[in-house]
């Protein structure tokens, strides 16, 4: 098996922070009820057997990174049987125990690029970790593993899973179909122009500075939204990012506006792997189709740009600025994802929850947070990391701790800029769109 575009991108960045945990995913699960240690144990490496890329062992040799047949180690287990999950202070060192298993490297000797820690606790309770290279996952593909994990652990031994999508055709699928794919891209984003957005714009040369607005969120806004939504005719996340685009284009005063959101790209798939990827939609008077309004844009845009994802986001970023000379900086503006990771099951008498490494005040938090574990050097914690000229809309719906977040450079926004752009999209949101 040959890497991939996107993962050839992932070993570039690989080369560059070798031995840190920039690169590193994965979930953390609280586990309660009747847990079996050896049929969890033979559960995870069911999963991890089950799909391709965890299957695969990768082998560096330079700057040379070569796919292989692997060898599976079981999950590592520690007993602590002195610690308790309803003691704080006892969680608290639970936490930093994960996530310093977390931060640990993949020596990439050609062992596979997943890994699982279970920490079981005095009280009957555990902590199972799952961590990941991004070689090898992305976020969406967490969910997967998760629902598997739950299912292996039902069956037990004597019923396997059943064969998973394979990664690989997913590729081959997509190359057939890249020379149509083009062809849409070059003809959605002709003639675009450059916009002007936030307070002011950066020199050349100018490094990101990261900054971050949180807005706790009235519960009802949920629901809110789901009737809103439902109303208009579209998903939430189709509301909300028509939303984001409208007030961006009425304060920005652009015309035009390209704006990216996340695609799990899971058409009738179960692999597992870094499929996602960002989903470019041009919106506004002077886009295509631009008498259908904002909403109508969206709706078009995510629905297409979803189908021909056989030419990936950054191969249709230089096809902007090699191609069409746009400025890499004026490129998507605004990144647009919603989340709802207030997440439970259970299976045979086990309840699986989010266990959230960073959050010591209580059991909230989810894999929003979580996609930040691991970037530091003590910790894992960092501070807001944005792209030139991005404004990131995150709007977690969770149960336990439901929040707008912002994320944005600081040169480029303004914070008065920020806290009136979330003001009016939050009234959006609960009044619905005009």
């Amino acid at each position: 098996m040959e890497l991939s575009r996107q993962q050839q991108r992932l070993w570039e960045v690989e080369c560059v922070v070798r031995g840190s945990a920039l690169l590193h995913t994965g979930i953390a699960l609280r586990l309660d009820g009747m847990l079996d240690e050896k049929r969890l144990s033979r559960a995870v490496t069911a999963v991890f057997r089950r799909h391709e890329l965890l299957d695969t062992g990768f082998h560096a040799d330079g700057e040379t990174l070569t796919p292989g047949p692997a060898t599976h180690q079981e999950p590592r287990v520690l007993h602590r049987p002195d610690l308790r999950a309803d003691q704080a202070g006892h969680l608290a060192e639970v936490r930093r125990a994960a996530a310093a298993a977390h931060t640990e490297a993949f020596p990439l000797t050609g062992e596979p690029l997943a890994r699982a820690h279970l920490t079981l606790l005095g009280d009957g309770s555990g902590v199972l970790l799952l961590t990941f290279h991004r070689l090898v996952m992305d976020l969406f593909s967490l969910h997967q593993v998760v629902t598997d994990l739950q299912e292996a652990y039902r069956r037990g031994p004597d019923e396997p899973l059943a064969p998973a999508d394979r990664y690989s055709a997913l590729l081959a699928a997509r190359e057939h179909r890249r020379s149509a794919d083009w062809e849409f891209w070059r003809t959605e984003l002709s003639g675009f122009p450059t916009p002007s957005i936030g307070e002011r714009r950066p020199e050349p040369g100018w490094l990101p500075e990261g900054a971050e607005l949180r807005v706790p969120l009235d519960p009802a806004l949920s629901g809110l939204l789901q009737a809103n939504a439902r109303a208009a005719r579209c998903t939430p996340t189709v509301y909300v990012t028509a939303a984001a685009a409208h007030r961006v284009l009425e304060r920005s005063g652009a015309a035009d506006l390209v704006l990216g959101t996340m695609s799990a790209n899971r058409m009738n798939s179960d692999a597992v792997g870094p499929l996602a990827q960002a989903v470019l939609v041009r919106v506004g008077p002077s886009a295509r189709h631009g008498d259908q309004g904002v909403l109508a844009q969206v709706r078009r845009g995510l629905r297409e740009g979803m189908a021909h994802q056989g030419v990936e986001f950054e191969e249709i970023v230089d096809l902007l600025t090699d191609g069409m000379g746009v400025a890499r900086d004026d490129l998507a503006p605004l990144s647009v994802s919603v989340t709802a990771d207030s997440w439970q099951s259970s299976a045979a008498g086990l309840a699986f929850t989010l266990f959230d490494l960073d959050d010591d005040q209580g059991e909230g938090g989810g894999e929003g947070e979580g996609e930040r574990e691991g970037e530091g050097e003590d910790t894992g914690a960092v501070g807001p990391v944005v792209r030139p000229s991005q404004l990131d809309v995150d709007l977690n719906l969770s149960g336990t701790q439901p929040q707008l977040v912002l994320t944005y450079d600081s040169r480029c926004y303004g914070a008065q800029w920020c806290e009136r752009f979330a003001a009016d999209l939050l009234t959006d949101l609960a009044t619905g769109l005009g």
